[in-house]
């Protein structure tokens, strides 16, 4: 083997025991945390359904949320995962942020045709169902890509 070859080998093993130590590190994700993310998408759903004056005031309740999981996770991993990363999660991201703005349609639809409040309840709990299934869907991906194993 050349200086070369055995150069990049070792560099190809560090790269691999990189992902094997945040794949372990990334192994259990709480459940709350799939909730919560939940519940962002929910609480912007839904106040986009009900009307502008909820939609203005739930947004600072959804960047603090947002926020706060970025800082949670910051301190459980050591950083904070793009959702929009390049790879076998960047699928499962587009697939989510185009059922979110068809959510948003819906929402924005629900609000100027003046839809039931329980329908508008409906919807986001449909969204929050929606978000808990994608990110548990991404995380398995994500852990998937990077142990190197079939789902």
């Amino acid at each position: 083997m050349t200086e070369d070859a055995t150069q990049a080998a070792e560099a190809l093993a560090s790269v691999r025991a990189s992902h094997a130590r945040l794949a372990a590190r990334s192994t259990v994700c709480p459940p709350w945390r799939h909730a919560a993310f939940g519940a962002i998408f929910a609480l912007l759903v839904g106040s986009i359904a009900i009307s502008s004056q909820v939609q203005f005031m739930a947004m600072p309740v959804i960047v603090a949320g947002i926020i706060g999981l970025l800082r949670y996770d910051r301190k459980r991993y050591g950083m904070f995962i793009n959702g929009y990363r390049r790879g076998k999660t960047l699928p499962v991201t587009l697939a989510y942020v185009g059922a979110m703005m068809v959510m948003v349609v819906a929402a924005m639809h629900m609000r100027t045709h003046d839809f039931t409040d329980a329908s508008k309840a409906g919807l986001a709990a449909i969204a929050f169902a929606m978000a808990i299934a994608f990110s548990l869907v991404w995380h398995r991906v994500y852990l998937a890509e990077l142990t190197g194993t079939q789902q």
